[in-house]
């Protein structure tokens, strides 16, 4: 049994005060990231995610974005990341062929994730730069997969038809 997650966690424990995000003066290290993504698992847990489901993940360069990945990974999910400039009806697409449980949006885009979200019939969870504001005060521990199963699913640009 494994889990991409693997790797934040041992990097963690070895150097947990090391960077490990940075973003203008917003420095998150190792045991930090950790720690938001653990919450971020539990979150995702309580909206319903299941090990084997698929969490999309529409959001820039930020923070967010890999404590959102980590987060979904620690939960047991596939991560379905998506290029923020996505319209409502690509971002439905996207949803709908991966088969996405919910989608974790950047507030940048969050009408394109919400519309495209209500069409696929899922849940989308608006985050800012940092990460969702209303993390659980306990996180969740890593959710073993097998090694067999998806960890991520990437999509094509789509600039010579649909990806």
């Amino acid at each position: 049994m494994t889990n991409l997650a693997t790797n934040l966690l041992a990097t963690a424990e070895r150097r947990p005060d090391a960077p490990a995000v940075k973003l203008d003066d917003l420095v998150l290290d190792y045991a930090t990231l950790l720690d938001s993504a653990r919450r971020t698992a539990t979150l995702l847990r309580e909206r319903g995610v299941e090990p084997g489901d698929r969490v999309a993940l529409q959001l820039p360069n930020v923070p967010a974005f890999p404590i959102a990945f980590y987060g979904a990974l620690l939960a047991g999910a596939a991560v379905v990341p998506m290029n923020p400039l996505l319209k409502g009806r690509e971002v439905e697409y996207y949803l709908s062929d991966s088969g996405a449980r919910l989608i974790v949006v950047g507030e940048q885009m969050a009408d394109a994730g919400r519309e495209g979200a209500e069409l696929a019939g899922i849940e989308a969870i608006v985050v800012g730069a940092a990460g969702p504001d209303d993390l659980p005060a306990e996180g969740t521990d890593l959710v073993e997969r097998d090694e067999e199963d998806t960890a991520v699913i990437l999509y094509s640009s789509g600039s010579s038809g649909q990806p």
